[in-house]
């Protein structure tokens, strides 16, 4: 209310200085208090290289402010965060260009940038965790000019999963909300899962049976726009393997039970009966990274973490898995033939509602604003991994796809892509 009676005061008070003049409009003004004039940039500072990058490659061309020294007037306070490291912000200005920018300029155009990127691009060096729900916040975009991206501490070029899980996908995802409220989804998109979201709880709903819903993802099946977001962003960012082994598993029924824990350790072929609940999980984070938690001969999926633990031991697991045919004692209940019997109790084939859902967006993109995703896709991929002449990916000697940023230039064999990449930034040391 004090804000409230101060400003009418002083509206009144504006009123009456001007009805004391001639013309409030026709006075020469003093100087104004604000200081309007360009500022150079100052090469005295530490952060000049980056700052003669942004302004090269962000400002000049699309008008975009990137914020990297956190202003608590642009954060949101009610979460704990801290500024990005430099180095950290140099690496994510210069893939930004290069994974990002320099692929839409390529595939859809300039003009299409100039008309439709965000103007302001933050990025904290922290994560922004949602205490009440356990969740935590990737990035939020705003009005159609800002995005702010998180963890930018944690940037780590040698890893394009992580790149993609902690900035592109959610780039990518905050760039398609931004095409969708310039051009309405269709609502034919919204009505095929009308009634299937779950905007208060949708963190519950584990991956696999999201899938199996038609959503991509448990964060999708939070609402319509986010299922049209997560889309796109997804089919961009993931390998042509993932993206098929994820409408994979959207062709199944899943169900989350509570197994007893020596029959869940004996399909991972490890005796943890033993292992307390904290050695359990850093065993299971690293049989996940090795790919042997994903599947079993009985169609388990994941491991969710929600441990029961008796007397220090492991009684029992909770755990996603296929819905089979069982018996009473939960074991497969195989069929004249021995084979396994799939079942899908919630009458959804979830692959094919994805790809319904998919071919409305791709002709929709296409439609309004000559984008073709397919291309956008090929693209990134292109980028982020070594590829054949065909299209496919060359593999290591695990079988997964080769981080081409780690690769050697093809301009300077003896450098890698990411070292090229950072010269755009380093070349401006010289003007210091």
């Amino acid at each position: 209310m004090k804000t409230i009676k101060f400003n009418i005061w002083l509206l009144g008070l504006i009123a009456m200085v001007c009805g004391a003049m001639t013309s409030c409009s026709d006075d020469d003004l003093g100087p104004s208090i604000f200081d309007a004039t360009y500022h150079p940039l100052d090469r005295s500072l530490y952060s000049f290289p980056l700052d003669s990058f942004v302004e090269v490659n962000y400002r000049e061309p699309y008008n975009i402010r990137f914020i990297y020294k956190m202003e608590d007037i642009g954060t949101n306070m009610n979460y704990n965060l801290v500024p990005v490291d430099y180095q950290k912000a140099v690496k994510f200005a210069v893939l930004g260009k290069y994974l990002w920018y320099d692929v839409y300029k390529k595939e859809v155009g300039d003009e299409f940038l100039k008309k439709y990127t965000p103007h302001i691009i933050q990025l904290i060096g922290s994560p922004a965790y949602n205490a009440n729900s356990g969740t935590e916040v990737l990035g939020t975009a705003e009005g159609g000019l800002k995005i702010t991206l998180y963890k930018g501490n944690e940037l780590d070029e040698t890893s394009i999963d992580s790149l993609n899980e902690y900035f592109f996908r959610t780039m990518h995802h905050e760039f398609s909300h931004i095409l969708h409220q310039n051009v309405i989804i269709p609502t034919s998109f919204r009505a095929i899962s009308n009634g299937q979201y779950n905007a208060m709880n949708w963190q519950e709903t584990a991956d696999s049976i999201a899938l199996s819903r038609g959503f991509f993802l448990q964060y999708a099946s939070s609402g319509y726009e986010e299922d049209w977001v997560e889309l796109i962003a997804n089919y961009i960012t993931r390998t042509d393997d993932q993206w098929k082994a994820y409408l994979n598993t959207a062709n199944y029924g899943w169900e989350v039970d509570t197994i007893p824990a020596e029959r869940y350790t004996r399909s991972l072929g490890v005796n943890t009966m033993s292992y307390s609940l904290q050695q359990y999980k850093k065993l299971i984070k690293q049989m996940q990274r090795q790919g042997r938690v994903n599947f079993d001969s009985i169609g388990y999926r994941l491991f969710t973490g929600d441990v029961k633990s008796e007397g220090g031991g492991l009684a029992s697991y909770v755990v996603v898995r296929k819905q089979i045919q069982r018996n009473a004692d939960g074991y497969p209940a195989l069929d004249q033939d021995g084979k396994i019997v799939y079942l899908d109790s919630d009458g959804i084939n979830g692959r094919s509602v994805l790809e319904q859902k998919f071919g409305i967006i791709k002709e929709w993109l296409k439609t309004n604003f000559n984008y073709d995703i397919d291309k956008v896709h090929k693209e990134v991929q292109r980028r982020q991994y070594v590829v054949n002449d065909d299209g496919t990916y060359k593999l290591d000697a695990n079988g997964d796809p080769i981080n081409a940023l780690m690769q050697p230039s093809s301009t300077d064999p003896s450098r890698t892509v990411m070292d090229v990449l950072l010269d755009g930034v380093n070349q401006y040391k010289a003007l210091q």
